[in-house]
């Protein structure tokens, strides 16, 4: 049997120093004094540096006092991992891989019941983890008016992801990632890992750094210097735990190439990415909150694509609901958009090839999102993109810049809010879809946008950036990096 490597596939629990609860109740995080440290190893480091974990209990989105939602579970949900390539069924021991070539799944065997948590703890009975945990984000879903009614469709849903407070929007960085950190945050702490490395365009790294400082946990991010911008937090949220190495002149592809090399020797393991099954459910669970705001299935799903877990994830809770009676099928048709300048899922798909090109080394200049390029989406491998697009009969559409900037002013000026760019290609998209056919007038159409409310976010709250450790070519990151240990003092 071909399997991943080693390192991918190591159980959490073998890791070395030992991570107090993230969240087994803010009382006890008061009590609980925590075990670790995060040090740079040679005295030669750029900004030296030790971090001790401080939890916060105090401290939670929008400055509100966090619940403990620990308290209300009594039954937690119990699964296992399947791999999609050989079918074997594993316990999970923050298992990222288990073939090079498929992804795991999470299958539960607890019945499935709708909890009166907040944001994604109210599915908590299809998330991999032990309990609901102490962060929290989620997705909300309304019906549109002023966007259904510019484009004339009669049943046009939005699944919104950011900063709305009328909305009851609850994604305090802004995008939808915050929903794969929360679940992911809860997982590792689940199976004691001790510290996390994570490379990022920005969102995620955001993500982890909002909510890996709020409960302490020892993160390093690795993350191309033209997008460390994108690591703001609020104006006095703690962030000691959270330790950023920028790659100067690079971009994501460079990002994640450290990162593999850092992880060769020390305690650090990867959080995961597309095959990371905390954050495909996690992000998934947006369908479920649709599901119960429409009263049923859309019979179409609009997202910009980059990686691929964001419609994956989508692709698999879809199935879980139609299993499990919570929703009739069949699941939504997915409708993936990319920049039509870099668009390697869209060019493979239309050659319906599992396949992808080779990626080329440089990307074009003139994308109207970056956060949509990725060298290495999960289209090729079992489970992936691919083989969702074939299940659900998908579309994937290349969208031009200048098409995706006039979506942009549209959804702003007919939802009221600013969205990011993943989402203007999305609703581009939805509009090539209206005029070429793919969707009719009255059909049910989830629209997922992925980030928004950033810019109203950063006029009504004060922001800052986090300070990197050092900014450096990829052989000084890497050299770095493999001297930021987590281990007991």
């Amino acid at each position: 049997m071909e399997t991943g490597s080693e390192d991918t596939k190591r159980s959490g629990k073998t890791a070395s120093g030992n991570l107090n609860s993230l969240s087994k109740g803010l009382a006890a995080h008061t009590e609980r004094a925590t075990s670790g440290s995060l040090f740079l190893n040679h005295s030669d480091s750029v900004n030296g540096f030790e971090v001790k974990l401080d939890f916060r209990p105090e401290v939670s989105i929008n400055g509100q006092p966090a619940k403990d939602n620990t308290k209300h579970s009594t039954s937690m949900p119990s699964y296992q991992l399947r791999c999609l390539g050989t079918q074997d069924r594993i316990d999970d021991e923050y298992t990222i891989r288990y073939h090079d070539k498929a992804l795991l799944r999470a299958e539960y065997t607890s019945g499935f019941t709708p909890r009166d948590l907040p944001g994604l703890w109210r599915w908590v009975d299809w998330l991999p983890v032990s309990k609901p945990g102490a962060l929290n984000a989620g997705s909300i879903c309304y019906k549109s008016k002023g966007l259904a009614n510019a484009l004339m469709l009669s049943n046009l849903w939005i699944s919104f992801h950011g900063y709305w407070p009328e909305r009851g929007a609850n994604c305090p960085t802004t995008t939808f990632k915050d929903m794969e950190a929360v679940a992911t945050l809860q997982r590792l702490e689940d199976h004691n890992v001790p510290g996390l490395i994570c490379s990022s365009a920005g969102n995620t790294a955001r993500s982890f750094a909002y909510f890996g400082g709020l409960a302490g946990y020892p993160i390093l991010l690795i993350v191309a210097e033209k997008h460390l911008d994108r690591l703001w937090v609020p104006e006095g949220h703690p962030t000691d735990s959270v330790k950023i190495i920028g790659i100067k002149g690079g971009d994501y592809g460079d990002a994640n190439e450290v990162t593999s090399k850092i992880m060769e020797v020390g305690g650090w393991r990867r959080e995961g990415g597309v095959h990371n099954v905390a954050r495909r459910d996690g992000i998934g669970s947006l369908i479920l909150t649709a599901i119960e705001a429409m009263g049923g299935m859309p019979k179409h799903y609009f997202q910009g694509v980059g990686g691929g877990p964001g419609p994956i994830g989508v692709h698999e809770m879809a199935q879980r609901a139609i299993q499990a009676g919570f929703a009739a099928g069949p699941p939504p048709r997915q409708h993936l958009s990319q920049n039509a300048e870099y668009c390697l899922v869209h060019d493979a798909w239309q050659k319906r090839t599992f396949e992808l090109q080779p990626a080329a080394e440089a990307v074009h200049t003139c994308v109207y999102s970056d956060l949509l390029v990725n060298r290495a989406p999960a289209y090729s491998v079992r489970g992936g993109l691919f083989d969702m697009l074939v299940e659900s009969n998908g579309m994937t559409y290349a969208v031009p810049y200048d098409e995706a900037a006039a979506a942009d002013k549209l959804f702003r000026e007919a939802e009221g809010i600013d969205t990011m760019s993943p989402g203007a290609v999305a609703l581009a998209s939805l509009q090539q879809a209206i005029s070429r056919g793919e969707v009719h007038r009255d059909d049910t159409i989830l629209l997922n946008i992925s980030g928004g409310g950033q810019e109203r976010y950063k006029k009504e709250h004060p922001t800052r950036v986090i300070t990197p450790v050092a900014v450096v070519g990829k052989e000084e990151a890497i050299r770095l990096g493999r001297n930021m240990i987590y281990s007991k003092p």
